[in-house]
């Protein structure tokens, strides 16, 4: 039953007009974190594929910007917060909807978990404080602490939270590209030697894809956004054109300065925290530290920001129950959906930090698969949702999302072989355990619960 109070509620509206295109793209590309992902994919890409890890950057490139480009074409026709949920639920119905939108508030709710040790253990190596480091009760309170405190910021208002964004991207930006720099100068030159390291040209591929997850975020703000029907997609391709140049550059330099042998032999760890205090000394390798510190950050406000509007537009459909749709009088931002999104974070991570490593492992390992379907299901929406529509538009509604999907078919094929038994058992449960929970709420009436 709808109350009053979710009525009035419903009647509410994010605040408009809020987000310029500059605020939208730094949270398309905050969202992907770029110094973090830097960090700890480098090496493992660098063994993987050699001197080709920059290029192997560059082309897994082209599939995002396929997906995106299926995302622009369906936000032109409905810039809902939503984003995935709602196409979905009007390409092929509200049960597949419902399953797509709770694929995509899961693959955040298990990355959260990532962002928020990362962030914790950052912070006490930052302060040379190493056993807490090395403390599961440390990262756990730690990291609950940052969830919180980026609710909230989250919660405040939508402009806070983007210029809070701009200003932490301007840090690690700044950081990185010193990196980058420092590192062809000691290098004394461009080119690369020939080496292919492994070979895995597939799990090379694969790594790099997911290095630019997070680029969605421009468009899950769209009602927050001036123009919402253009200026989310021409921020998530700036977002995604900024990202390729900043990933190449960063993995040139590195192979350049280091060789591709040491770069292999630190894949399991963070090559800043390796390479760094060699190359630009103890002050500059703690500020890589503070900026992959300030990347996990700033990625976990940008994961709650279009996660919360994602249990906002479900809620406005049905699809959620009716107190997720609540919208703050004051602060025009999600109320209820931004907190039970924190709430159920933080008691994932908790729990998975204080379990064992192998376990939180296994999470984070499942959000490939996780975000391979819900980009596979939009991209397949798209000549679906526009049945009838595709007359002078045959570029734009079949053949890139087509091409699209297939990308998509190929990576989750490569998901689902690279991550282990483990993260496909934890695809399973978070699968099954949202069927039961979407398709045991009651649909709604004829004429009911349609925004």
């Amino acid at each position: 039953m709808t109350t009053t109070a979710d009525s009035r509620s419903r009647g509410r509206s994010l605040r408009r007009d809020a987000l310029g295109l500059g605020t939208s793209t730094a949270i398309g590309i905050s969202s992907s974190a770029p110094a973090y992902s830097l960090a700890v994919a480098v090496g493992l890409l660098v063994a993987y594929v050699g001197t080709a890890a920059p290029m192997v950057l560059a082309l897994a490139a082209v599939p995002v910007v396929l997906v995106t480009l299926c995302f622009r074409e369906l936000n032109r026709a409905e810039p809902d917060c939503g984003t995935t949920f709602p196409w979905t639920e009007k390409a092929f119905g509200l049960g597949v909807g419902r399953m797509v939108g709770w694929t995509t508030v899961m693959a955040c709710v298990l990355v959260m978990s990532n962002l928020a040790q990362v962030a914790s253990i950052y912070t006490y190596v930052l302060l040379g404080l190493d056993d807490a480091a090395g403390s599961r009760g440390a990262q756990a309170g730690l990291g609950a602490v940052f969830i919180v405190v980026m609710a909230v910021l989250a919660y405040r208002g939508i402009q806070i939270a983007a210029w809070t964004q701009a200003i932490l991207l301007t840090v690690e930006v700044v950081a990185l590209l010193w990196f980058a720099i420092n590192a062809f100068y000691e290098a004394g030159t461009l080119s690369l030697p020939t080496d292919t390291g492994q070979g895995k040209w597939a799990t090379g591929v694969l790594v790099a894809v997911f290095l630019y997850w997070g680029w969605d975020s421009s468009f899950s703000v769209n009602e927050e956004t001036r123009d919402p029907r253009r200026t989310p997609a021409i921020a998530a391709l700036i977002a995604n054109g900024f990202l390729v140049l900043l990933y190449v550059v960063v993995a040139w330099s590195a192979i350049a300065y280091a060789g591709v042998g040491p770069l292999a032999d630190i894949a399991d760890d963070d090559f800043f925290s390796v390479l760094s205090n060699d190359l630009l000394g103890t002050a500059g390798g703690k500020l890589l530290i503070g900026a992959v510190l300030v990347s996990a950050l700033a990625s976990t406000q940008t994961t709650i920001l279009p996660t919360a509007r994602t249990m906002l537009s479900m809620a406005r459909r049905d699809a959620f129950p009716g107190q997720f749709a609540r919208i703050s009088t004051r602060f025009h931002t999600p109320s209820v959906s931004t907190f039970v999104f924190a709430v159920a974070s933080l008691v994932i991570y908790v729990t998975l930090v204080l379990t064992s490593d192998a376990v939180l492992a296994d999470a984070v390992g499942a959000v490939s698969v996780l975000v391979s379907i819900y980009y596979l299901a939009t991209a397949i929406a798209v000549p679906v949702y526009f049945t009838g529509a595709i007359e002078g538009r045959v570029l734009q509604r079949v053949v890139v999302p087509l091409l699209a999907a297939a990308s998509f078919v190929v990576v989750l094929v490569l998901a689902v072989s690279d991550v282990g038994t483990g993260p496909l058992v934890v695809v399973g449960v978070t699968m099954v355990v949202g069927a039961l929970i979407m398709f045991s709420m009651k649909p709604p009436a004829e004429g009911e619960g349609r925004a």
